[in-house]
């Protein structure tokens, strides 16, 4: 008998429901990028959304020093050599999956540069590049990649234009690398992705220039409105019962008429959203619409204000019985309030999610020690779409010099986050180089510097970002930090710090963020006091507690070529004290020791010491065991965060005898008369004694 065989197989594919058009390819991630129910649903394809950077590669892990290593811009993979010249590799990809975001800074090692390098994307091991082009052209929207797909903000470049490959990619420039950030996504073996070609490019101008006019158009397609207005005392609410079953919100919009303190009220009314009985929205009305301290007005793809103050939100908010959205005030002021909501069917299936907005603020922060500043952290399953970030500057200079760091899934295991970037403005799409001005202020689609004080960032600043094609998924968890970091490391000088992150979760997800009404109901932080805070903490000595400061103590041996205070070390923030043990060393083998008495029991030994540009090399041993070895080297001058962790030690003699032995110095270091630099700041010494 004779079949038809292609005729029994589109049958088949029919009848099983399996469908032959799940290639990704550029369209699709086109109109990916502008539908706004597709975020809601956890993705099927289950792909990673992974970074590279220029990070610092001192920066190993979180338990070693460099943690905190400054110098962003020099990371790259590794020199290749192609027709005789030198390319150097940022990104690089074994498998399907799409670009989906490249920011670049856009002057070269100085401000004066701007033209850099080109930039090489390869893919599927093409021995030629698909794109090669000026860097900075290309993510300025200067190339054939136009607004609003690439663009350039401040001092910076954007391209958001989805680049799909089927079997791998690799990105070069043809010099020196410099500051950039790509994200991608990687999707699982055998994913059938269609590889990018600029014969695909010209023929999908229609859906190009159909998603860039939506990006830039606001539509509605809402069926059901409600609008509510009241004058709210303290403690009362205004609430928006929404429709019941399969729906979504998908415009919200809130105007505060006629307030004397708008300041205080976008900070003491309270936007909240509760879905299938779970009150999964919690911000500050001015938070949520990165308006803090004044109104702003801005458009990007999910949140807009008007120039009138009416603020408005896109995001779908699904839910598959009930929701409510409500406005609380917190103060003691009375507000008006107008609440317009409008919601439409929403088809809710196993992968829908509920949307999240979850708000953080604490007391003022200081900016030394270093640590890692946490967004969110967040067990189940959820795709993070956007945050903001909010910071109040006690003076005129650069706050946000920390990169995130984002750990998803298999991240906790291998202790290193699968993004970690380059600083706070290249995460937000901008650039530093200068301490910008309310002209640096610019807002795209998926990025804005929404609000930047004056003079020279005192004050209130806001910045925010929208992830679609770049939103992070996670199947079990995910922590999302950005380094408290900034121009000024001194133990009393503070930042004050409030953050939104948006985000979407499956039913029975577990996070870190609850509702702070304690903050919210506070008069609104205010630069006059934040620097008064600033100018007492000047009038106490810093002082880590615990440390036995290492300048007390005596060398009790070392070698004929080791001398002591031969330079100053120079050092980027404060040191414990106010003082160092300095101690300089010439040779190879070179050596010095130092005795703490009086211990008694096994402790766990640290040590703080300098890090910077004439510091060398060294093997630490306690009581004769080799307990670490260190390269204290880095471009710039800081202290060791996390401290040299010795472990345990026994004491011998009651006593622990630390020896210092020099290995040696980095090649990129440089020495100060021949001699590399040892500078110890304090021992920590942890033991029970307290505890006795």
């Amino acid at each position: 008998m004779k079949t038809n065989f292609p005729i029994l197989i589109i049958a088949f594919l029919f009848l099983t429901g399996c469908k032959t058009s799940d290639e990704i390819n550029l369209s699709t991630l086109l109109n990916e990028m502008v539908d706004r129910d597709q975020i809601t649903y956890f993705p099927e394809t289950n792909y990673r959304c992974l970074q590279a950077s220029s990070y610092n590669r001192e920066s190993v892990s979180l338990d070693q020093p460099g943690w905190f290593a400054d110098s962003d811009g020099i990371g790259f993979i590794r020199i290749e050599e192609k027709n005789g010249q030198n390319e150097w590799v940022i990104m690089e990809d074994e498998g399907p999956g799409v670009i989906t975001k490249i920011w670049a800074v856009c002057f070269y090692y100085g401000l004066n540069d701007t033209i850099g390098a080109n930039i090489k994307i390869y893919l599927d091991g093409a021995s030629e590049p698909v794109i090669n082009t000026n860097f900075f052209a290309l993510v300025k929207g200067q190339d054939f990649i136009k607004p609003p797909f690439a663009d350039e903000s401040t001092r910076a470049g954007n391209l958001y234009f989805p680049i799909p490959y089927g079997k791998s990619c690799k990105i070069t420039m043809d010099k020196k690398a410099f500051y950039n950030i790509v994200n991608y996504r990687s999707y699982p073996q055998g994913s059938k992705v269609r590889t990018f070609t600029m014969e695909e490019f010209n023929s999908a101008q229609k859906v190009r220039e159909d998603v860039a006019q939506q990006l830039l158009t606001a539509t509605n397609n809402s069926e059901n409105q409600k609008e509510v207005v009241a004058e709210l005392s303290k403690g009362e609410e205004l609430r928006v019962d929404l429709p019941n079953g399969a729906k979504a919100v998908r415009h919200l919009e809130v105007k505060l008429e006629g307030v004397a303190d708008l300041p205080q009220a976008l900070r003491s009314i309270v936007l909240s959203g509760t879905f299938d009985g779970n009150e999964t929205v919690w911000t500050p009305l001015g938070d949520f619409f990165n308006n803090v301290g004044k109104i702003q007005a801005f458009k990007m793809w999910e949140r807009e204000v008007q120039e009138d103050g009416t603020l408005i939100c896109r995001w779908v908010m699904p839910y598959e019985n009930s929701g409510l959205i409500q406005l609380k005030n917190l103060y003691d002021d009375t507000y008006k309030v107008r609440l317009k909501v409008r919601t439409s069917d929403y088809k809710w299936n196993d992968n829908s999610m509920h949307f999240y907005a979850s708000w953080r603020m604490d007391t003022p922060t200081p900016t030394f020690p270093l640590f890692d500043w946490n967004f969110l952290e967040a067990q189940g399953r959820g795709v993070v779409v956007g945050d903001q970030w909010t910071v109040l500057n006690p003076r005129e200079g650069w706050w946000g010099e920390g990169d995130e760091k984002i750990y998803v899934d298999d991240d906790f295991e291998r202790n290193f986050p699968s993004h970690f970037g380059t600083g706070t403005e290249d995460y937000y799409g901008w650039a530093g180089g200068v301490v910008p001005t309310p002209a640096d202020q610019f807002s795209k689609p998926f990025l804005g510097n929404v609000i930047v004080a004056n003079p020279r960032s005192m004050g209130y600043n806001v910045c925010s970002r929208t992830r679609v094609l770049d939103a992070i998924p996670f199947n079990e968890r995910i922590r999302f930090d950005v380094e408290s970091s900034c121009g000024t490391r001194q133990r009393w000088h503070y930042l004050q710090y409030s953050q939104t992150t948006f985000w979407y979760g499956a039913p029975g997800v577990q996070h870190n963020r609850q509702a702070l009404p304690e903050m919210a109901s506070r008069k609104l932080p205010t630069l006059e006091g934040l620097q008064a805070k600033v100018e007492a903490a000047k009038k106490e000595q810093y002082i880590v507690d615990g440390a036995l400061e290492a300048e007390i103590l005596a060398i009790t041996d070392k070698s004929e070529g080791v001398k002591e205070k031969h330079a100053v070390i120079p050092v980027w923030g404060e040191i414990s004290s106010g003082q160092l043990k300095n101690i300089w060393f010439e040779k190879k083998g070179d050596y010095a020791t130092m005795k703490i008495t009086e211990q008694f029991e096994a402790s766990d030994l640290k040590i703080c010491a300098a890090v910077g540009p004439m510091c060398g090399a060294f093997d630490i041993y306690v009581n004769g065991e080799k307990r670490a070895s260190q390269d204290l080297y880095s471009n710039h001058g800081g202290m060791t965060n996390p401290y040299i962790d010795l472990g345990k030690c026994q004491p011998k003699d009651n006593a622990f005898v630390l020896k210092f032995v020099f290995k040696g110095a980095n090649t990129k270091a440089h020495a100060k008369q021949k001699k590399y630099a040892l500078g110890i700041d304090f021992f920590l010494i942890e033991n029970n004694f307290l505890k006795r």
